[in-house]
């Protein structure tokens, strides 16, 4: 990390406090707003011109906004509330239509069934009849097997079909199930016109007592809280012309809106500037000798961060650590910030290679902590402990970290800060003498490529530390034999989690793995490089979210580092 974010949007001299030399004071003056007061004889009469405040603003009519308000929202209003109550009506009486049909085909269909018997034709009296009782009843007619008329009742209806519903039922007497006759029943839907018609104009009248309480209310909104408001602050200014250095109440019962009220601050200030004269300058003073510190503090902590950076990576190992080893090494670390908290270690300890990679909680300084920390703890596990399987390594390293961090039960420090703090972690001891490569993860997973195909080995899905759930798998090795043309790869998931493309998609294990593959036949150094320009191509202007950090070795060759 460096300073150029705190530079980068900052303008140049003359309209900020740090850029190209030292700001003047009228540029710091023109920028706020204010300009320089001249001293005359008159005690400064010509400081403010009449009409400079109110400006266009002087004269006009402010009960304009009130009907100007009205003009434009009222058709709008109405024609919502029109629309909206018309739809309900249709609705409402499509509705009634659709029962009343209902209604007349129930009808229909019971009195069919009533004369479903043998010898209807004499008997259907009773039957027509009792159709003739309903109110709505205006015509019905039955009609034998050959469609000729049996029966009418009622007159047959005339003029506009949607003032009637009309339906028919076939009668069905015998066991051949064959129509024996049909029955046509004619309701009328007058009244349900006639109801409509009144909803309608029910709903014209309700619009227009909507409108004219939306005209009310909006003229005593609009009076009482933007236009009292602003008559004070023109008079305030009308004072102000006249050197009387009043401010606007903002109080009392006619309480201006949100924007009037900002409004009427940004004048009470400048009034209160203009009151005390050389207000500004002070000011100017003071934010140079604060923007002065605050490039001080600014300067000592990027250098205290790159000194960091410095130490954090003397901490790591170099690239000819495992030279003994004749494994050709690559090493990509990239810290979000100036320091991370991914690490990385590689040794050689009595004939085996050890490579381990972490990805601790967090990035930036307080990652950069655990990893000294971590540096610390597996110096112990490796070297005292005398530690070489991959999974007692993990095991070890997660005592040690919680004990650091104090997360063991019982501990009271520990329960009273919370931490919940720990690590990813993959480990690979390689055993030349063997040809076998011991991997063990909690958290990280180790990537394989041989014959142009690529193997994802997961270890335990629980890091390491972190507070105890009581659901931790067990810490388990995974031993798979060293074959030539074989790459591995151990990375933390900043690698993978690169966010970017035309539809802001998450890259992915399986994206890098991809990469990887395009790439397989350039030295493992060339491999490295090309991943890491794949991967800023995916991101385009979208930033890192996380620390990058990937190991890859393959056996002979020589060590590299980027």
């Amino acid at each position: 990390m460096s300073g150029e974010p705190l530079a980068r949007g900052a303008p140049r001299r003359g309209g900020s406090l740090r850029g190209a030399g030292p700001m003047r004071r009228g540029d710091a003056l023109a920028g706020l707003g204010f300009a320089e007061v001249p001293t005359t004889q008159d005690g400064g009469a010509d400081t403010m011109r009449p009409g400079a405040l109110r400006g266009a603003a002087r004269g006009r009519n402010l009960d304009g906004l009130a009907h100007t308000l009205f003009l434009r929202l009222s058709p709008v209003i109405a024609a919502v509330v029109l629309t909206t109550q018309v739809v309900i009506a249709w609705v409402n009486y499509g509705d009634q239509i659709r029962i009343e049909g209902e209604r007349a085909r129930m009808m229909a269909d019971m009195t069919a069934r009533a004369l479903a018997h043998p010898g209807w034709t004499e008997t259907y009296g009773p039957q027509l009849q009792a159709l003739g009782l309903d109110p709505a009843f205006r015509f019905a007619v039955l009609r034998d097997a050959a469609g000729a008329v049996v029966a009418r009742l009622g007159e047959e209806p005339r003029g506009r079909s949607f003032e009637r519903i009309q339906v028919s039922a076939a009668i069905e007497p015998g066991p051949d199930a064959r129509p024996a006759g049909s029955l046509t029943l004619v309701l009328s839907a007058e009244g349900l016109r006639a109801n409509a018609e009144k909803q309608f104009v029910m709903v014209l009248g309700a619009s227009l007592a909507l409108i004219l309480a939306f005209a009310l209310s909006l003229r005593l909104a609009v009076g009482r809280h933007v236009l009292a408001p602003l008559r004070r602050l023109l008079a305030a200014m009308g004072q102000v012309e006249r050197k009387d250095w009043v401010t606007v109440d903002l109080g009392g019962s006619r309480r201006p809106s949100r924007e009037i009220a900002d409004i009427s601050a940004a004048f009470n200030h400048m009034v209160e500037g203009l009151r005390s004269g050389d207000e500004a300058r002070h000011l100017l003073a003071e934010l140079e000798r604060t923007h002065a510190r605050l490039a001080e503090a600014n300067g000592l902590v990027m250098e205290s961060l790159q000194y960091a950076r410095r130490v954090q990576q003397a901490v790591l190992p170099g690239p000819e650590a495992l030279r003994g080893q004749a494994l050709e090494v690559a090493v990509l670390w990239e810290p979000l910030h100036v320091v991370g908290g991914d690490y990385f270690w590689m040794e050689e300890i009595d004939g085996l290679a050890i490579v381990v990679v972490a990805d601790c909680t967090g990035h930036g300084v307080p990652g950069a902590f655990l990893t000294l920390i971590v540096a610390t703890a597996l110096d112990r596990i490796l070297h005292d402990q005398g530690l070489r399987r991959p999974e007692a390594i993990l095991a070890a390293l997660d005592t040690l970290v919680r004990a650091r961090l104090r997360q063991e039960a019982g501990d009271g420090a520990g329960a009273s800060d919370g931490s919940d703090d720990g690590l990813d972690c993959g480990i690979c001891v390689i055993d030349r003498a063997n040809g076998a490569l011991h991997f063990a993860g909690a958290g990280l997973a180790l990537t394989v490529l041989a014959g142009g195909e690529t193997t994802r080995i997961k270890g335990r899905r629980h890091g390491l530390g972190y507070r105890r759930t009581g659901r931790e798998d067990t810490l388990a090795a995974t031993t798979i034999p060293l074959a030539d043309g074989q790459t591995v790869f151990l990375m933390t998931d900043g690698v993978s989690d690169q966010m970017g493309g035309a539809s802001r998609r998450l890259l992915g294990h399986r994206g890098v793995a991809e990469i990887l593959k395009r790439h397989r036949d350039l030295p493992l150094d060339g491999q490295v490089a090309a991943l890491e320009a794949a991967l800023a191509a995916h991101r385009g202007s979208e930033p890192r979210r996380d620390d990058m950090t990937l190991v890859a070795f393959r056996p002979g060759g020589k060590a590299g580092s980027r």
